[in-house]
Parts: structure tokens; sequence; C-alpha cells
């Protein structure tokens, strides 16, 4: 197994600075593919862990390995604790080096302490390694690796943003984009702007379903469906997609306005069910005549609306 750096004491040729410039000048660290260092647990060491083959980069050094490497981690008397993968980076000396390490932890889910001398030492954290006592193999492994390109940034777990927080930063994590900003006092903060799917409310009151909803955004659904009512005249919305939490509301109006025949009014006043007046997977409502009587048995067209969390 070889490392090969570009970056280190030494010249640059035309097809390394064509590929090192769009990534080291994109952010502090990276790598390149979706595969590329990722950890995973070794099948057959005690303790072990294999970083796969790939490229990696880190304050203006590029890092490719083209065999897997593999790590053992310390023992553990008891209890469990959490060590960190990362890629270090030693400039000392005439060429400089790149070597994989783990850096022991504690029983914490956090970062260890770790080398942050751009130019003399630095690590660039890679996976976030839980051993327990007893145990031959990690309990835990948390992707700390991210991508840098063309002005973006995403990483795969909310533990990355604490060796990622320079000011104005910005990193998209599952379908949110946080951002690092100065708070009101100058001090640099993370926030985060509405998950993707999600729309903010001026204010929120009392839910259908589930606890009050948390301050931030809501997800919202709508659609069209024919339906037919039951011999009681009720019938059901199933929601395209369940609502992880809750149900803040729902309406409903008549799709199609008696134009077509066997078509019958829905009335979003008549909620029924043992749902009451619905839940996170679905909700009941109600067909009625222009009488106010049940209308059993009706096609019907219905249009819904149902906000949730």
């Amino acid at each position: 197994m070889a490392i090969t750096s570009v970056g280190y004491d030494g010249s640059i040729n035309e097809s390394q600075w064509a590929r090192l410039v769009p990534l080291v000048g994109a952010s502090h660290y990276g790598v390149a593919g979706t595969n590329d260092w990722k950890v995973t647990s070794h099948p057959t060491m005690d303790r072990g862990v294999r970083i796969a083959t790939g490229t990696g980069w880190g304050h203006g050094v590029m890092d490719t390995n083209d065999a897997t490497v593999s790590l053992q981690g310390a023992t553990v008397g008891s209890g469990s604790r959490w060590d960190m993968v990362v890629a270090r980076r030693n400039w000392s000396g005439v060429g400089g080096n790149t070597t994989f390490v783990i850096i022991g932890g504690s029983s914490s889910k956090a970062l260890p302490s770790r080398n942050t001398s751009p130019g003399t030492l630095d690590d660039q954290p890679i996976a976030l390694v839980q051993f327990s006592a007893g145990q031959t193999s990690p309990t835990s492994i948390v992707d700390l690796r991210c991508w840098g390109r063309n002005g973006g940034m995403a990483a795969r777990d909310d533990l990355a943003l604490s060796y990622l927080a320079e000011m104005a930063s910005q990193v998209k994590i599952d379908k949110t984009l946080w951002t690092r900003s100065p708070d009101q006092n100058g001090n640099p903060v993370w926030t985060s702007a509405a998950p993707d799917g999600t729309i903010p409310l001026f204010g929120v009151g009392g839910t259908l379903a589930g606890s009050n909803p948390p301050a931030g955004s809501l997800l919202i659904q709508a659609g069209s469906q024919v339906a037919v009512s039951d011999a009681f005249g009720y019938a059901r919305v199933v929601w395209p997609k369940q609502f992880p939490n809750g149900l803040l509301y729902c309406s409903a109006v008549n799709g199609d306005e008696y134009a077509v025949p066997n078509m019958f009014p829905c009335s979003a006043g008549h909620n029924w069910g043992s749902e009451g007046f619905g839940n996170t997977k679905s909700w009941v409502y109600a067909c009625r005549t222009a009488a106010s009587t049940a209308a059993a048995n009706k096609q019907h067209r219905i249009n819904w609306l149902a906000i949730g969390w």
C-alpha cells in the first residue's frame, strides 16, 4: 500500500495541478467520491477498521491511497469509547507525509482533540468509531467525511460541523443547509435553513395528533383522490408519506362540484373514526348529500391538504 501525496515539498506537474486545484481550492477538507476513504468494520481483526481506497485533501495537500488501510483500536476495559479515525498530514522534514491513524477518545460521543496546525501537523477527521468492552467489532461508526465542489459542501452527519466551523461555511447535511455566521454579539454560530420539503409558519397552535410541534418549519402534503364511501358514508385519505411526528391540520373540499354522475360533496366538517380527526398516517371524513344525509357507497372525488411535522 502506498499513499501518493501532492502539495508537500517538490514540484507539481500540469496533470497534478489540474486535479489538485479544483479540490484543495474548494474547501479546507474533503474526499473525492462517495466511497473514497469510507471507514468500515474489519471482518477479522479484533477492534479493526478499514479505510477504503480513494482521494482526499486538506490544507493544500491531496492524497491518494491505492489499497485499503487497516487500523486497530486500543482495548476497552469497561463501557465504551469513541475514537476518531483521521488522515494525519505532517509537513516536517523534506517532502512531508500523510498517514491514517486512530485518536483515542472518551465515553462521550464527540470528536476528541486533534492536531490543527496546517503546514506543521494537522488531522483530517474521517470517522468516529465506538469500541465497546467485550466486543471484537466496532459497535458504531459515524461518517465524518465531507465533500466540496463548485462552491458547495456536503457532509453525512451533524458531528462534522464541529470541525468545519469556519466563518461563512455552508454545509448541506441530509436535507438541511447549515451556515456559520455571526450572532448578535459577533460570535460564530451554526444556523440552519428550513429543511427541504418544509415550509415556515408565522405561528403554530394546537395539533390534531401528536404533541405541539417544535418551533421551525413544517411539512405539507396535498392531493386529489377518487374514492367510494362505505355503508355509513365514510371514507379515508391516506397521506402519500407518513408524517414523522404529528399532524397539525387537514382540510378537504369536494373535487367535482356535482359535475360527474354519482359524485357527491365531501363535508370536511364531519370527521369520524377510530382516528378522530386523523393522525400521521391518514384521515377519515364523511360524505353527505345536499340534504346532509349519509352518501353511502358513492363514488366521489376529494381534494385535500394536510400539514404535519
